[in-house]
Formats: C-alpha cells, structure tokens, sequence
C-alpha cells in the first residue's frame, strides 16, 4: 500500500510522457532533445522525464526554460528521494520572479541531473508544452545510483537511447542490472495511468508482466528518450550501480 501511495503522491490524475515527439539530434558530443508533455489549466496532467544531457550546470534554470512571459507559470516539478523515501518539495516556474524558483532549505533542489527521473506538472491554456533540453551527451564510464532493499527510486537511462530496459550484457538493451523480483513501473500518456508493473523473473532470465501490449520478449518496455520510470528494487538487492559505458564516436 506505502508503495502505491508513493507512486501517485505526486501523479494525482497525471498522463506520462508523449514518446512518441522525442527526438534527439547531436553534433559531436553536443545536442539537443526535443519531448512534448501534456499541460492543462489546472496543472493536474503531468509527465515522468528526465534531463537527457548536461548542460554547462543542470539546473532547471539553465536546463529546462519556460516561455518568460508567463504562459506556463505555476507548472511544477516534484523530486523523489531514495534516501528518505519521500518526494522533496516541490518547485515552481514563476516569470516575474526569474524562472524555477527553490522553496530553500534543500540543497542543489533544482539541479536535474541524467539518470534521475521527476514528475513535471505543466500548467498553461495549450493542451502541450514542448521542452527543448540542450547540452553535451554523456560520455564515458557513467554510473547510476539504484538503492536497496526494495526502495523506491525515480530512475531513466543516463544514456540518451530509447531502448528496452532489458539487463547487463545485452546490447540492444539499456542494460539495466537487474535482479530477481526488481520491478519498474511505467506511466502511460493515453490512459493517465501506470501501465501493468513489470518484474524481473531471474529463473525465466527476463522481465515479465500481465500487460498485453508487453511483446513477450523478456527484454521489458522500451524507455524513450528523456522518459523515466519508477523503481521498486527487489527485496534482497544490495545498493549497486546501473553502469553503462558510451561514446557518441563508434
């Protein structure tokens, strides 16, 4: 029940990500990703996504600008925190006081770095509001953080590649580490709600759901670019890393 409540603290009748407008463009390691998230007056439509390049600092305000003349104010993020458990406090894109703005009392609030999903809640009189981020590809040894013991985490690839999440070793994949009774969750844009949880089954060596949309392949959903996901890590999982190692130049 505590993991349900935490899944939708922040989802209240929120609809996920539009995957299929991400697109991703990138000169040598620099770039530039575009997504469309749903909006609405009442700011109760929201997506998971996640920043899929670093910018020169990836705070929201160098990462993610709105429109300055106010049309998306009030639209908020929500960070989750694996460490307590509980999602920190929110923050709000307000135009007349200079963008994002940090309640306090957090430190590095805004900074939305690769690899780490959040909820953003878009308010606005459009139906959608288009984000650009831009900024370097990552690169290199990258490693990201997963918690244990079954806590919760809001998780995406650190690697801009929409792929299956799939498990270490198989290149088609996110290669994501996983063990046996891991499970994600994933939000879904049409129906404004998660789609079947998907668990990692280690004697069946795939992940599995009841969902009849899921290809039965045991490689799990394809994650989209800038897309997240929820994390719920098995009940016996050490605290590991989700490793990948990428070069934009083959």
């Amino acid at each position: 029940m505590r993991t349900t409540t935490l899944l939708l603290t922040a989802a209240f009748t929120a609809a996920g990500i539009a995957t299929s407008v991400a697109q991703i463009y990138s000169v040598n390691a620099v770039g530039y990703v575009n997504i469309t998230v749903p909006c609405s007056v009442d700011g109760t439509k929201g997506a998971i996504i996640a920043n899929p390049l670093n910018g020169t600092n990836n705070d929201a305000n160098t990462i993610l600008p709105l429109d300055p003349g106010g049309a998306y104010d009030s639209t908020t993020i929500f960070r989750f925190d694996p460490a307590s458990q509980n999602y920190l406090p929110s923050f709000q894109f307000v135009s007349f006081l200079g963008g994002w703005q940090d309640p306090g009392g957090v430190p590095g609030l805004l900074t939305l770095n690769p690899g780490e999903a959040f909820w953003i809640f878009a308010m606005g009189a459009t139906p959608t509001l288009n984000l650009t981020f831009v900024g370097e590809v990552p690169q290199g040894t990258l490693n990201n953080a997963l918690p244990a013991a079954g806590k919760l985490a809001m998780r995406s690839s650190i690697v801009p590649q929409a792929a299956p999440i799939g498990v270490t070793g198989d290149t088609t994949t996110l290669q994501f580490p996983a063990e046996n009774d891991d499970t994600i969750y994933v939000f879904d844009a049409g129906t404004q709600k998660y789609k079947e949880s998907y668990s990692y089954v280690d004697f069946l060596g795939g992940w599995g759901s009841a969902n009849t949309d899921d290809p039965g392949d045991g490689k799990g959903p394809t994650i989209p670019v800038a897309g997240g996901f929820f994390l719920q890590m098995a009940p016996t999982a050490t605290a590991t890393t989700w490793t990948r190692t990428f070069s934009v130049n083959p």
